[in-house]
């Protein structure tokens, strides 16, 4: 009976132990993709990661986030992901009924934001994805947002720099028939660049496995006397379209989009003179550039800021903002204060927001000469 009654008295005590422990914080838990295969793994995969990171602490240090009055921590919780939109997809499963993230960001690639977001808008859980630029990832979705520009707004961007800043009238463009990036860059430019008084001689495409180097077609635009080539898929496996264009006779700029690799690129006197349309300018001198790479530096010693890196920060610190002005950790009040609200100076760019999945913001237009990048301004691209 002692030892009944012990055992019944150690049983209570240690039930008033747990009822006297007090409940975990409450948090607002975000999911973050990334892929780490490859050269993604530099490019996209770590610097996401170690900026995510960086805002977390920052925003906890100061309090976490101010949800309906309550204090709230954010916690960080990452899934990696192969470079395939099945398996994006399943990461962005699982971290919404494995890990109950409120909120998700990423992943990065635009195929891969298109089938993480439909599981996303599926489960009615928010989406950032920071540098998805295809139209599909926001497309008819309530929950997905991004905050690059779309592809074919680079070729707008591209044909009003072209015509008005270049003086340039006549534009041929090669690109990957199986690429939409290309296909609706060239469109776009087509149209603003014929709105405006120029022409749009010719467009020819190839194809990606083609291991030749694109001498026929090159010819062919060539015979059509451009002063101008629009290259929106160009890069370091591609490099022979550019010298054969040079060998061919033209001496006028390339205009290429965000998909060129433009500090692999640097050195190549071929390239020189060339109009890169980039989501970030990590040399800015504006406020929110200038802040973020002061606590990078500080931060991650030896480690260069990347805009992957920018663009996932500003996701970071958007969804706390949003969160407290929705009082709500997820769900279709926070998807709607994430497309709302006051313009906001991001580390990769100033915003706006008017209820689209898509910001107004500007694109930057950087020129390549010899060994470095020249900033030659900021136009927006929805106006």
């Amino acid at each position: 009976m002692t030892v009944a009654r012990l055992l019944c008295a150690l049983g209570v005590a240690s039930l008033l132990a747990s009822c006297a422990s007090p409940p975990p914080p409450p948090a607002l838990r975000i999911g973050l993709i990334g892929v780490f295969d490859g050269p993604a793994r530099h490019s996209s995969g770590m610097p996401a990661r170690l900026a995510a990171r960086m805002a977390i602490d920052e925003i906890n240090a100061t309090g976490g986030a101010l949800i309906d009055g309550v204090s709230h921590r954010l916690i960080l919780i990452e899934r990696e992901t192969p470079n395939r939109p099945d398996a994006a997809a399943a990461a962005a499963r699982a971290l919404i009924t494995l890990d109950s993230v409120d909120v998700l960001v990423g992943p990065q690639f635009s195929a891969l934001a298109i089938a993480a977001g439909a599981v996303a808008e599926e489960s009615q859980v928010p989406l950032v994805a920071p540098m998805a630029s295809s139209p599909q990832v926001t497309t008819g979705r309530s929950y997905v947002m991004r905050l690059t520009f779309l592809d074919a707004d680079q070729g707008e961007v591209l044909a009003r720099y072209a015509f008005d800043s270049l003086g340039r009238r006549r534009t041929a463009a090669l690109f990957p028939a199986a690429s939409e990036h290309g296909r609706s860059m060239v469109e776009r430019y087509g149209r603003t660049f014929t709105t405006r008084g120029g022409r749009m001689l010719a467009a020819d495409t190839y194809h990606i496995d083609d291991t030749g180097d694109q001498a026929a077609q090159i010819q062919r635009l060539m015979r059509e006397a451009p002063d101008a080539v629009l290259l929106p898929d160009f890069s370091l496996g591609d490099s022979s379209q550019v010298r054969l264009f040079r060998e061919a006779g033209f001496r006028g700029p390339f205009l290429g989009s965000d998909a060129w690799d433009a500090i692999a690129l640097r050195g190549r006197q071929d390239i020189d003179g060339s109009i890169i349309v980039g989501n970030w300018d990590g040399r800015s001198d504006r406020e929110g550039v200038r802040t973020f790479r002061a606590r990078w530096n500080a931060r991650y010693l030896g480690e260069r800021p990347r805009a992957t890196g920018a663009a996932t920060y500003d996701a970071i610190r958007l969804i706390a903002r949003a969160a407290e002005r929705a009082r709500a950790r997820s769900g279709m009040a926070l998807a709607t204060a994430l497309r709302t609200g006051a313009p906001f100076d991001g580390a990769f760019a100033s915003y706006r927001f008017d209820g689209s999945g898509d910001p107004i913001r500007g694109a930057t237009l950087l020129e390549m000469d010899k060994d470095s990048l020249l900033f030659r301004g900021t136009l927006p691209t929805r106006h």
